[in-house]
């Protein structure tokens, strides 16, 4: 996924490049964590190749970096609130819709018995 395309997810002007530096980490950041959360590179000859749900939660992690509400759940000031998701349930629906789109790899952790549980 390149930058282009993520403008055109994010319905930003390509000719717009104030922000291009930020968008590039923040693209690698959120690529960076679908891999991780799907257990798997998506690497087919070596290049990048993202279904296009991991690239519509790409976009979507990267619109919500770019709100700046990093952490706020609400805020109030003088008599006017909002409200914002947070980071953890932007993380919760967007492994959801990894998950629906079966692109998470099932792990399994050994189970390991403690010294005090005895023999089973």
């Amino acid at each position: 996924m390149e930058l282009t395309e993520l403008k055109i997810l994010l319905q930003l002007p390509e000719s717009d490049t104030g922000n291009d530096a930020y968008l590039k980490m923040k693209l690698g950041e959120a690529i960076d964590w679908v891999i991780r959360v799907c257990g798997q590179s998506f690497l087919i000859d070596d290049v990048l190749m993202l279904p296009r749900v991991a690239k519509g939660v790409v976009a979507q992690y990267v619109a919500f970096e770019l709100q700046g509400n990093h952490g706020i759940k609400s805020e109030s000031i003088g008599g006017m609130s909002q409200t914002f998701d947070s980071a953890s349930e932007r993380d919760s629906a967007l492994i959801s819709k990894l998950s629906q789109a079966r692109l998470r790899k099932a792990r399994f952790t050994p189970y390991k018995r403690g010294f005090d549980h005895g023999p089973y």
